[in-house]
């Protein structure tokens, strides 16, 4: 399982602009960002009664045409680094210009809380 330094450190390998925080992906300087948060704290036991902090993101990727190179590259990064998460798709309709497409998924890091 990643760190969320590692996953940073991933995200940032991608040479787009990164944003941490949901408020991140509405921002419309960047046709092509990826943005990610949390959502879900929850702890995994591990021996006697130690456990860790398992953090949930959910990891956006906003581009103006699907299945953008960069997209592809991050879903391999994840894979390499033997992660396999589920993406979901959709397009969003722009209410003051062009819509974009976001493609999501949920990454389990293990953080200090």
């Amino acid at each position: 399982m990643l760190s969320k330094r590692e996953l940073s450190d991933m995200l940032h390998l991608l040479e787009i602009p990164v944003g941490e925080g949901e408020q991140a992906l509405e921002d419309q300087k960047n046709k092509t960002k990826v943005c990610y948060w949390e959502y879900v704290w929850h702890d995994e036991m591990a021996s006697g009664e130690d456990y860790e902090n398992v953090v949930t993101y959910q990891v956006s990727f906003k581009s103006d045409k699907p299945r953008h190179p960069k997209l592809v590259e991050m879903k391999r990064r994840f894979n390499e680094a033997g992660i396999h998460p589920d993406f979901y798709h959709e397009y969003v309709k722009g209410t003051n210009g062009a819509g974009y497409f976001h493609s999501y998924c949920s990454i389990d890091v293990l953080e200090e809380l």
